[in-house]
């Protein structure tokens, strides 16, 4: 009978993350419900609240503004953080999918607002697409008035198209396009888990403390409706000039097209009236209110995305592979799977099953009938080479690969072929007869080369004085061609020449003044690769970090190793712990040396401190993520050795190999 297959551990997530998402719904829906009611009539109390009418079909309406952001956010999912090494960079993987699904979406989401707030708008706001023609009594005579009722026989105006809505759209739509900008250039699709180093003696030993989902909106919510009124506001004073000197001729134009379908407008009607729109402070008070209580829907819903999905990957105090058939089968398949979402979830599940579930580590360590092999010996691989990428990506820094060697040519029979002329047919003429005088400058240069080069041409070697006479002789044709102002400006341009066009490895501080200056401006930093991001793109892995899995596969390997110590009835995972000795130890030797001086600074970064500043240089090349990664490679070497250490003869783990373990983890400065 075959085997059977275990669910993936991607339906496993899945499933969780359904659930969470229901739950931040529900609070964006809440939101949504207390925007329904500020934007609704208030002119009867009882139905302004009511959740069955008015009130609740808005907030059914304006429920769609949130979902949104979750279809992006869900679209555009990722745990780590960016590493590419420039903002240009970070450009080039955001086009044209993620930029062109952001934009897409907030701009929606602002026009689907906006027809809810015109709708629910009092009659008094005049948020009406067309302004209807009204009726004039015609003069009547002196003493005689209209009576109430009575026909008037003036034919009346023809409609008008209503300029205040579409004032209202462009703003919103403006609001959209600036969130779409701060939503990229904040990575809110990241996840944020936070990571934290192990602190011996702390009763906290998680490697991620995540904070309650209550505490952490209670903590985020008033700064959140503070940015996003001033975002509001921001927008509200700039758009005024925007849409006056930019948009409001598109913007009528486009409006007037639909309008054309349903209503009938005179000729005089395809310009906007006057040269500047109704924009007063009603209407300016009135783009403040409801585009802060847009952008407020936006925000709450990433917030309760992030703060749900961040969650610890348990289900009632259990792992979420806990009620599978195959626990350990579908916790496998999370370990090896591609998407980067799956595999850290499911690292961090199998680093708190190593902390705290003895149960499951038990049955990880007796689980050795498994097709590929026993549990734990794929626990192990899947470890093995999420934390071997560091040095790999390291080597490939180091030695870069060369390009493709080109295809040796199949043998071919040999063509015979004439050899090209290289000099002019021999005079005719009478050779013995003197030269021409030059006329032209080229001639009188070439005269010049001549000469010299009967002189030095035939001599054993450059000695100093033919140096010296050979620029002498180029300092004589170039004032024979140039005046002293122009030569000294070409050896001046030369100069920022060279300097503009030399190598990459040059150092910033000796970059041209202006280069530098312009790198350090706004649209310079565009192009700046700074130590930092480049530094943790090699060691965390592009375009986004893989810290969480490194991290998480580094504790799970050292706290299933000594609890095998207990917990391991046939005695075989202590095996590995030379492996896994030599591997920690190979990766800390290999990333040590680089963080401390093993990259050097690219030309563009011209805010790293200058080499005249060594201390500064020391402090600049500290990146708090990868020093996470090389202090959690030292604590976790050190405890299996301070674990194992009446065993390590035992085990093999003796000789060199256990002097540079001790050395990588810091044992010998410490005298152990």
């Amino acid at each position: 009978m075959a085997a059977i297959r275990p669910r993936p551990y991607r339906r496993i997530l899945t499933s969780a993350l359904h659930r969470r998402f229901v739950h931040a719904s529900a609070l964006a829906l809440l939101v949504c419900y207390l925007v329904a009611f500020l934007i609704g009539d208030k002119s009867s109390f009882l139905w302004a609240w009511f959740p069955i009418g008015a009130c609740g079909i808005r907030t059914v309406l304006l429920f769609i503004c949130s979902l949104v952001v979750f279809v992006l956010r869900v679209g555009q999912i990722h745990i780590g953080s960016r590493t590419t090494a420039s903002p240009l960079g970070t450009l080039k993987h955001l086009i044209p999918i993620d930029v062109v699904q952001t934009f897409g979406w907030y701009i929606f989401s602002a026009w689907w607002f906006s027809e809810i707030y015109k709708w629910s708008s009092p009659s008094g706001a005049h948020l009406e697409w067309v302004n209807r023609g009204r009726y004039e009594p015609p003069p009547l005579p002196l003493g005689r008035t209209w009576i109430k009722g009575t026909k008037r026989n003036r034919p009346h105006e023809r409609a008008s198209l209503n300029e205040r809505p579409i004032y209202l759209y462009t703003c919103h739509l403006l609001l959209a396009i600036v969130q779409s900008v701060v939503h990229l250039y904040y990575d809110f699709d990241r996840v944020p888990i936070p990571v934290a180093k192990r602190a011996a003696g702390n009763a906290d030993q998680r490697t991620h403390p995540v904070e309650p989902v209550s505490k952490r909106i209670q903590v985020a919510l008033p700064g959140l409706i503070k940015d996003g009124f001033t975002r509001s506001a921001v927008v509200a004073v700039a758009c005024p000039v925007v849409y006056t000197f930019f948009l409001r001729r598109p913007a009528w134009s486009f409006t007037m097209y639909w309008a054309k379908l349903f209503w009938d407008f005179p000729r005089s009607a395809a310009a906007p009236p006057g040269l500047i729109g109704p924009i007063g402070p009603g209407l300016l008070l009135r783009t403040v209110f409801s585009g802060g209580l847009l952008v407020l829907c936006w925000q709450t819903a990433n917030l309760f995305f992030s703060a749900f999905l961040s969650k610890e990957p348990l289900k009632r105090g259990q792992p979420l592979t806990a009620e599978a058939k195959d626990p350990n089968g579908s916790l496998l398949t999370g370990l090896t799977a591609k998407k980067e979402t799956v595999k850290s979830f499911a690292f961090w599940e199998l680093c708190f099953i190593s902390q705290r579930f003895p149960d499951r580590r038990k049955a990880i360590f007796n689980d050795i009938d498994r097709d590929g092999g026993p549990a734990w010996s794929q626990i192990l691989q899947s470890a093995t080479e999420v934390i071997k990428g560091i040095s790999t990506r390291i080597d490939e820094q180091k030695n870069p690969p060369s390009g493709p060697k080109p295809a040796q040519a199949e043998p071919t029979e040999p063509v015979l072929r004439t050899l090209p002329r290289l000099t002019d047919p021999l005079k005719a003429d009478n050779v013995f007869a003197p030269s021409p005088k030059a006329s032209s400058r080229q001639e009188k240069i070439g005269e010049v080369f001549s000469s010299t080069a009967k002189s030095y041409g035939q001599s054993a070697d450059w000695t100093p004085t033919a140096r010296a006479k050979a620029r002498d002789v180029f300092d004589r044709a170039s004032t024979a061609i140039l005046s002293p102002e122009r030569k000294q400006k070409l050896l001046a341009s030369s100069q920022e020449l060279k300097m503009l066009t030399g190598p990459s490895t040059c150092k910033p501080e000796n970059l041209n003044p202006f280069i530098a200056q312009l790198l350090r401006s706004p649209v310079g930093r565009l192009f700046r690769q700074t130590y930092d991001r480049r530094l943790s793109g090699i060691v965390l892995g592009a375009p986004h970090a893989n810290l969480c899995p490194i991290v998480d596969a580094i504790e799970s390997l050292t706290r299933l190793l000594i609890a095998s110590l207990q917990e391991d009835q046939y005695g075989k995972v202590q095996a590995d712990v030379p492996d896994v000795v030599r591997l920690f130890t190979n990766t800390i030797m290999t990333l040590e040396p680089f963080i401390h001086g093993g990259l050097n600074t690219h030309w563009t970064d011209v805010n790293f401190p200058p080499s005249s500043n060594p201390e500064a240089q020391v402090e600049a090349r500290r990146v708090p993520d990868v020093d996470l990664v090389l202090d959690t490679l030292k604590g976790s070497l050190k405890d299996l050795l301070s674990a194992f250490n009446l065993y390590l003869k035992d085990i093999g783990l003796v000789g060199k190999d256990l002097r540079l373990a001790k050395e990588a983890a810091g044992l010998i400065e410490e005298g152990l």
